[in-house]
């Protein structure tokens, strides 16, 4: 059994790039997103495609992503993740207020990755706020849930948005976006197999709701 924690300090010099426990990928997604552990190395090239859809259509862009590449274990027996970052202009990103988010990644030789695709409704989001919606897809059991005790091992992608009202109201993509990508390996596929049981990719949404929305600073 591999071991192993997560790190307080901003990408700290000290910091492990390798993260050495299946019982920790919560914590690890956690550590990630928030820049708390050190890549093992990082990848110019990709892009993103960035769309919204709802009342109305905004421009589509562009955006380089910056993609940080972590070792989850040890070993050969785990998939190694990596993150990509999108940094947005300060401005943000004027989406409807209600509508569907496309996030669309782009590998170096311009080949899809993974298109995200995000309902949202912030229709009762106040002036002056702020939010996220994550957004994870599992590859999971039929059946079985997304509050499951083993959930964190089934993480296959993941998409994280902040969004933010404007003193009217309008309502922004803001500040990046990040995106967890895991790479299925042969150890992955072939432990499937050997359960018998067949698995479905997933998708599930969910964002904080005690308060749902908080000021903007």
């Amino acid at each position: 059994m591999c071991t192993g924690a997560c790190r307080t300090t901003l990408y700290s010099a000290s910091a492990p790039a390798t993260i050495t426990s299946s019982n920790l990928l919560g914590t690890f997604e956690e550590c990630v997103l928030h820049g708390r552990i050190e890549p093992v190395s990082t990848v110019q090239g990709f892009k993103a495609e960035i769309a919204a859809s709802g009342s109305f259509c905004p421009e589509h862009v562009v955006k380089p992503v910056t993609v940080f590449f972590y070792t989850l274990c040890d070993n050969d027996h785990f998939s190694s993740p990596y993150l990509g970052h999108i940094r947005l202009e300060k401005k943000g990103y004027r989406v409807p207020n209600r509508g569907t988010m496309q996030v669309t990644l782009l590998n170096p030789l311009g080949t899809v990755v993974k298109m995200f695709v995000v309902m949202y409704d912030m229709n009762d989001m106040p002036p002056n706020s702020r939010t996220f919606l994550r957004q994870r897809t599992l590859n999971m059991p039929m059946g079985a849930s997304d509050q499951d005790p083993d959930a964190h091992q089934w993480l296959r992608y993941l998409i994280h948005l902040k969004f933010a009202s404007s003193k009217s109201g309008k309502v922004y993509l803001h500040t990046d976006i990040r995106l967890l990508i895991f790479r299925k390996s042969d150890a992955d596929a072939a432990a499937l197999h050997k359960t018998g049981t067949p698995y479905e990719l997933r998708s599930f949404t969910h964002g904080p709701s005690n308060p749902k929305y908080s000021p903007r600073k």
